[in-house]
């Protein structure tokens, strides 16, 4: 390590402890004045369209000014497997009304088995200040199964062993045990929670989170005059079928079993072949004429359906993307990929109706005639509740216009896109990322490997895999295919025996011997080094542009795009980044999740500034779940904060007796 990480290791701990800690201790004396531990805040907050009044000292909805204190935000999540259509829906196919029955899901009219948080679809909507308290009690009550809770976006500096990740961060929740999350609201914001336990997410366990602040600290504030509890879209994807039936997957599926329909805030309709269209009530999001609202937009998308969204009549003005503010950009569709999340403004400056919020699948989803959804605009005084206009569900994407975040980053001259890499960030980056060379170089590469029979189904060998309905495939980083480790490596990396864990190579980078091999594939970085990750997909151009994750930080995104198959290599792309040559912003944007490109790359770059151990991985569930991930150490675990008393401890028993 040179004297210059040195100097940043020694500046990055110095602020850490001189200033992190002044702030948790003046919130901390201003909560106990604020609050009370014993009231849950309640479920419902993402329906309103009014902040909770100013003399209401519990609820954590409100308008957050230079005036709000800290609040503690104590949730309850009751986890269970439940069902859509229950008998609290009573006769809700054909009474659209019994369908807001209390703790009815209607989905969209398909009956099938969920998992729940608080008979929510999606799960209640944590909506806060920044500087407030949140504590959340995850109560499993799904039988025999585990679950964690991750906070999709927010960094967990100082409390990582909160991220929600198993065997990274924290043990599984096993059933029947409550596991009590807390963490400070210490980053504004439009971020995500899920669970991050198997596939839980994809049969529901999901949910918005929103950290706001003064209208007056926002850098695009000036540009919307409300923005609302209810205006919080979640858009995911939905399958008739459980999820357990999409990993590793169906050799010979009953059609159902990869038909990829949509939902808007839990709410929808489908029309099947023999009785039709369903009758379930679409979700509606409701405006004054004249106004302008910040919407904020969730990519709860689990599988590899990006989702292109469009209000009939109305214009987007992009704002944020993933928590972080950029300068606005007007465009006509906005393409999310799993995990991303984007903010717009809307104008309500048409005429007085009723218009559609049309939700449409691309990628490889986009020819499936299920693969759309609608929700409602209504204009305030409209008179009718759905728009009179047909469906365009066939509609071909190039009539959208311009669309933010296309596919496979189509944004040249002449192209109707603007990619991320494009946008600029609307608040003062560090010019230090701007440098031409980084501390550490780290190149990953996706790969996909595709055994024979002979090889993956060979005696005593299991090889994790999935199967898209095509082959089975093995999926790797770096011809890494990632497996858990037996305890987390967080809190109990002494319990994990070293052969767990891929080895390295003289360059201090893992390896495999032979591939494919499967180990915790875990990367090492200096605390307060600038990183850079060059991703570069290298499995074959199947259309799927792969969201990558990264926890406990944001990323400036530097590049993206394709290059020629002869181009397509680290040194190349750093080449031409620093002569310039690679799209790229005067100020990179900051992001936690980013779709590459088709056979393409992204260059990103942190400090890392946050020590700890932080997943990186595609979040595509089965990529995920066949290895698609690594961890990210950052800095030595003496550098990291010191485990809570009691933490739970989980890992091998193999008796020797």
């Amino acid at each position: 390590m040179d004297i210059v990480i040195i100097a940043k290791v020694l500046v990055s701990l110095v602020y850490i402890f001189f200033n992190y800690t002044e702030i948790l201790k003046e919130a901390e004396t201003k909560l106990k004045l604020t609050t009370s531990v014993n009231s849950f805040q309640p479920d419902n907050v993402g329906e309103s369209y009014e902040f909770s009044s100013e003399d209401d000292s519990i609820s954590c909805t409100r308008e957050c000014t230079e005036q709000t204190l800290p609040r503690l935000c104590h949730y309850r999540f009751v986890l269970e497997n439940y069902n859509v259509l229950s008998l609290a829906c009573q006769n809700c196919r054909q009474n659209m009304s019994q369908c807001y029955n209390p703790q009815c899901i209607a989905a969209d009219g398909y009956e099938r088995g969920i998992l729940t948080v608080n008979r929510m679809l999606p799960g209640p909507s944590i909506q806060v200040c920044y500087g407030d308290k949140i504590v959340v009690d995850v109560k499993n009550e799904m039988p025999s199964q585990s679950t964690t809770i991750h906070w999709h976006g927010l960094f967990q500096r100082g409390t990582p062993f909160y991220d929600g990740v198993p065997m990274i961060t924290q043990c599984p929740i096993v059933g029947g045990n409550t596991f009590r999350y807390q963490f400070y609201a210490n980053q504004p914001g439009t971020f995500y929670w899920h669970s991050h336990d198997g596939i839980q997410k994809s049969d529901g366990l999901q949910g918005s989170l929103v950290v706001r602040r003064p209208r007056d600290h926002e850098p695009n504030g000036q540009l919307y005059d409300y923005d609302l509890p209810a205006h919080v879209i979640v858009i995911s994807d939905w399958s008739h079928r459980p999820a357990i039936d999409h990993f590793p997957g169906l050799m010979k599926p009953v059609t159902a079993t990869y038909e990829t329909f949509f939902l808007i805030n839990g709410r929808g309709r489908f029309t099947d072949p023999v009785e039709g269209t369903t009758t379930t009530p679409h979700s509606v999001f409701r405006v004054h004429p004249g106004k302008r609202y910040r919407f904020r937009v969730v990519g709860a998308i689990c599988i590899h359906c990006p989702a292109l969204l469009s209000i009939d009549g109305h214009n987007l003005t992009i704002i944020d993307t993933d928590g972080n503010s950029v300068k606005p950009v007007e465009v006509q569709a906005l393409h999310l990929h799993s995990g991303e999340r984007h903010d717009f403004i809307l104008s309500a400056t048409n005429e007085v109706k009723s218009y559609w919020i049309r939700v449409k699948g691309g990628s490889t989803c986009a020819k499936m005639e299920s693969s759309h959804q609608k929700a409602v605009l209504q204009y305030q005084g409209a008179a009718e509740t759905e728009p009179r206009e047909p469906g365009i569900e066939d509609e071909d994407v190039s009539s959208f216009g311009l669309i933010m975040n296309p596919q496979n980053a189509t944004c040249g001259e002449g192209e109707l896109g603007v990619c991320v890499s494009q946008l600029e960030a609307a608040e003062p980056i560090d010019e230090q990322i701007l440098k031409p060379d980084p501390d550490v170089n780290s190149t990953i590469i996706i790969n996909y490997l595709f055994p024979t029979v002979k090889e993956l189904y060979q005696s005593n060998t299991f090889r994790r895999y999935s199967n898209p309905g095509l082959k089975d495939i093995i999926f790797m980083l770096n011809n890494i295919t990632n497996k858990d480790s037996s305890s987390p490596l967080l809190t109990q990396l002494e319990d994990i025996h070293p052969d767990e864990i891929c080895q390295t190579g003289v360059d201090g980078r893992p390896y495999c011997k032979t591939m494919p091999c499967a180990c915790t594939h875990i990367i090492k970085v200096p605390l307060g080094a600038m990183v850079q990750f060059i991703i570069v997909d290298g499995s074959p151009r199947m259309g799927a542009n792969h969201p990558f994750h990264l926890h406990g930080f944001a990323f400036n995104v530097m590049a993206m795009g394709n290059l020629k198959d002869t181009e397509m290599n680290a040194e190349n792309i750093v080449s031409l980044l620093k002569s310039n040559q690679l799209q790229q912003s005067s100020a990179p944007p900051l992001k936690d999740t980013i779709a590459i490109p088709s056979g393409g790359f992204v260059v990103l770059r942190i400090f890392a500034n946050n020590s700890g151990f932080w997943s990186m991985h595609c979040h595509y569930l089965d990529h995920h779940m066949a290895g698609m991930s690594l961890t990210v150490q950052v800095g030595d675990p003496k550098d990291n904060p010191p485990i809570p008393a009691g933490f739970p401890k989980c890992g091998n028993f193999v008796p020797l007796d």
